[in-house]
């Protein structure tokens, strides 16, 4: 006898079911660091100014000029190389300007911008610079570390297909919500939290696999990481200023002033004098595109625009490259869109784990006796995330001690990180450990933080409990 309509449709739910409660568990450990560590990321320039009293400045006046901040640096650090110059963020924050010094590479300078004043130096690893990088590749190497966090957004789309199949009628339950307690509560908390973050799932999907189909093609294929440049790395050569003048460079303050006169709707964030030529990047009213997208170069000589660059005139490609970073981090709309993506990133690693309690509460309930409470393969998930994460640490002090850490007697040393700096790491490192621990122990003994389960209801009383519409 051929089986029903209505069993083939509740089989094929229990798989997607399965489906995506096995790529929860199976990966979620480390996906859930990924979207913890991203979650601090979208607000990590915001806790540097908290706790780094340097960052600050107060309102008091006009800004003073570039070049009056060039100047300060260079006073107070006269064997200093200057890497590049950054506005400040907000009215009430410091101007920093990145340079590198005989002993140490990647030294922050913060500047008073109304008053021109150095306030202080602090290794360039601040809480932005660690959870970007902790974000981007779990500290391993980007060539591979970067894929290794995109596959993470391809389980996401996994599991987030899986439930939109098995979650009958999905769109009409926005507003549903059954009162309960216990596991009924996480169980319509988890399914109301998702539907709600739905659109937030699909923008870090999205712009996850983009990050890994970007690092792919760079490494495997054509090489070209810029849509303009100086190096073959880019697919438009930038012209090279003309050497054969004799003239000396031109004051910042001069060639900042010719730079307005060729785009006065360039708002520059970002200054970098590179030898010959004055790098500069900014706003200039495009939508969701990064300081990058707009470009201006200038032989420092005679102040000659060598190449001018719009996000409005980047070819397709590179326009949505140079978006992704802004929808990823939701830095397009100042603090308060961040703080609208810091908030969905909450959510979403509480469903990561949320998803991991019902998980382990359903299978200690079906286990009715039997020594198995777990899938087989969950422990050893657990296990080589746990040694992933283990593995991340050598690599994320090898990098810090190499480019940020200071030159003593011949030897590379860790960087000192500023008080405040080293604190908010240290107490997130702490808190991602304990939520790590809880988790393991959460999927290796069930029992103990269920209590005894109950026996499990007859199969197909189970299979409709679980079917979508239930």
């Amino acid at each position: 006898m051929a089986p029903s309509k209505g069993s083939r449709g509740a089989t094929t739910t229990r798989r997607w079911f399965r489906v995506h409660s096995f790529t929860g568990v199976i990966t979620g450990l480390l996906l859930f660091v990924v979207c913890w560590s991203g979650t601090f990321a979208t607000l990590s320039h915001e806790l540097d100014w908290l706790v780094t009293p340097e960052a600050r400045s107060t309102p008091t006046a006009e800004q003073v000029s570039w070049g009056e901040i060039l100047a300060s640096v260079t006073a107070a650090l006269p064997d200093a190389r200057v890497v590049s110059l950054r506005a400040p963020l907000y009215t009430r924050s410091s101007a920093e300007v990145l340079v590198n010094l005989p002993h140490q590479r990647g030294v922050r300078v913060y500047v008073d911008p109304y008053s021109g004043q150095v306030q202080g130096a602090w290794s360039q690893l601040n809480i932005a610079r660690f959870f970007r990088n902790y974000h981007r590749s779990l500290f391993f190497p980007t060539s591979w570390g970067t894929l290794l966090v995109a596959a993470f957004a391809v389980t996401m789309a996994v599991s987030m297909i899986a439930a939109l199949v098995f979650y009958r009628r999905w769109w009409q339950r926005f507003f549903r919500f059954k009162w309960g307690s216990g596991r009924v509560f996480w169980s319509e908390l988890h399914k109301i939290a998702g539907l709600w973050s739905l659109w937030f799932v699909v923008v870090m999907v999205v712009t996850g696999i983009w990050y890994g189909i970007e690092r792919i093609r760079y490494d495997y294929f054509d090489g070209i990481i810029a849509f303009a440049g100086t190096t073959e790395a880019a697919v438009r050569p930038l012209p090279q200023p003309r050497s054969d003048t004799g003239l000396p460079a031109m004051p910042l303050d001069t060639l900042i002033a010719k730079a307005q006169d060729a785009r006065p709707d360039l708002e520059i964030r970002t200054v970098r004098p590179r030898g010959d030529s004055l790098y500069l990047d900014g706003q200039a009213g495009h939508l969701l595109v990064r300081d990058r997208a707009n470009q201006l170069h200038l032989d420092v000589r005679n102040g000659e625009v060598l190449y001018d660059q719009r996000a409005s005139d980047l070819p397709l490609y590179w326009r949505w490259s140079d978006t992704a970073d802004p929808l990823h981090f939701g830095d397009f709309g100042g603090l308060s869109s961040k703080l609208i993506w810091f908030v969905f990133g909450i959510i979403l690693s509480a469903l990561i784990l949320t998803g991991t309690w019902l998980h382990a509460h359903r299978l200690a309930r079906e286990a009715s006796g039997r020594s198995r409470t777990r899938w087989p393969g969950t422990m050893a998930a657990c296990t080589v995330s746990i040694a992933v994460l283990a593995a991340s640490v050598p690599f994320g002090l090898h990098g810090a001690r190499e480019f940020m850490g200071p030159l003593i007697d011949g030897e590379r040393h860790l960087p000192t990180l500023a008080p405040g700096v080293r604190a908010v790491i240290i107490g997130w490192i702490g808190l991602t450990l304990a939520i790590v621990a809880a988790w393991t122990f959460a999927l290796w003994r069930p029992h103990t933080i269920l209590g005894k389960a109950k026996p499990a209801p007859h199969r197909k009383a189970l299979a409709d409990r679980h079917a979508p519409g239930a």
